[in-house]
């Protein structure tokens, strides 16, 4: 799936998004920050600024990141991996005043026809310490395939579009 592929999905979902630039690095971050705080601390101990940026911004892949948009204003932090076999969500960040308002719901909804489509299926990974996350996944039809001590491995159900809309 080339960017514009993932661009033209969204837009079709009615998710206004742009590639991110090297400048949203910092608005990145603090979604990631409001997004994961929380769940990290309750995993690891605590959130440190200074070391979770140090992990964060080698991996902000310009070729995969998005910045998700509400209302003109910038409101999250999309990036999905293409692979041969499965679309990586490697991020999914809202910032607190775009949680709630079906955001999400239609980009993993883009997401889902797009695997679909492909024939494979989306995979993602939550903290065990993030049960809204986990629930809201499993809601849209994704399972557990596997965990490790602080994750759990989820994947698209593709029987479970079938059934919802059968």
């Amino acid at each position: 799936m080339s960017e514009y592929a993932l661009d033209e999905i969204l837009s079709r979902s009615g998710v206004e998004s742009r590639r991110a630039a090297r400048e949203d690095l910092e608005f990145a971050f603090g979604a990631l920050r409001e997004a994961m705080r929380d769940s990290v601390a309750a995993t690891w101990g605590s959130w440190d600024d200074d070391h979770q940026r140090a992990l964060f911004a080698p991996s902000f892949d310009l070729r995969t990141h998005r910045v998700l948009r509400l209302e003109g204003r910038d409101a999250g932090i999309l990036a999905v991996e293409p692979f041969v076999d499965r679309l990586h969500l490697a991020r999914l960040f809202l910032l607190p005043a775009a949680q709630g308002r079906g955001l999400g719901t239609r980009i993993l909804g883009a997401l889902l026809a797009a695997s679909e489509a492909r024939g494979v299926p989306v995979a993602l990974t939550v903290l065990h310490t993030n049960p809204r996350a986990r629930a809201f996944y499993e809601r849209l039809g994704f399972r557990a395939v596997g965990e490790t001590t602080t994750h759990v491995h989820l994947e698209s159900d593709p029987d479970f579009r079938a059934r919802a809309n059968g």
